[in-house]
């Protein structure tokens, strides 16, 4: 089931600037990767982008390990040096970004960066996902579940990720919805349905892309 938090007009802007969240292992990497096909959207992973700058081993990267390491959230300063770059380098529009914003403090400074390049936050989406359906998912795929090159995918790592989920997204989505820009879709099914809840969602605010995206695809 999805639950929609706007009664806005549609949003007029032709750029669609997705943000999707939920806790660690929810599959929110999976779908932002279909709805970036779907759309013609920049796919970018918070937390990929944090891991090329280890592997490639940047200040950034270098700074960021130990939180990483120890499955904590990288400090905010860290973590916009490295995700402004990327955006700026698509002008700031059409893209999706999972695993972002983490704290309060992210969504506040990331809608203060696109509203001085005049661009909107389209949608945040939440994958809420019980944490018993994220361990028998990792139980039950082993090893595939996760990229085997983290370093914090240790039992006490994943504990600490959603315990630090479970304290920081009520803010987070009280605070987009506050701004009717959150939807909240149920993450405890298959792939499928909840790919198609999510376009379906888009297509609230955006029915014109949908409409182009069909076209594209048929």
């Amino acid at each position: 089931m999805t639950e929609f938090s706007t009664n806005s007009p549609t949003n007029t802007s032709s750029h669609l600037n997705l943000f999707i969240i939920g806790p660690s292992g929810c599959g929110k990497t999976t779908q932002a990767e279909l709805i970036a096909s779907k759309y013609g959207l920049t796919h970018l992973s918070m937390g990929q982008l944090l891991r090329d700058e280890i592997n490639n081993g940047t200040n950034f990267g270098l700074e960021a390990k130990p939180y990483i390491d120890q499955g904590i959230w990288v400090p905010d300063d860290l973590v916009f040096d490295v995700l402004i770059s990327k955006l700026k380098a698509l002008n700031y529009q059409n893209f999706i970004i999972d695993g972002f914003p983490r704290v309060l403090n992210q969504g506040r400074i990331i809608e203060y960066y696109l509203r001085k390049q005049s661009q909107p936050v389209s949608l945040l989406v939440h994958l809420n996902v019980t944490f018993q359906e994220i361990m028998d998912r990792r139980a039950k795929k082993g090893d595939e579940f996760q990229d085997k090159t983290r370093t914090d995918n240790t039992p006490e790592d994943i504990a600490h990720r959603q315990k630090s989920y479970e304290e920081t997204i009520g803010p987070i989505k009280e605070y987009f919805k506050s701004k009717k820009i959150l939807v909240e879709i149920d993450g405890n099914r298959p792939v499928e349905p909840i790919f198609d809840d999510i376009v379906k969602s888009i297509q609230q605010i955006k029915p014109t892309l949908v409409t182009i995206s069909n076209q594209i695809n048929n």
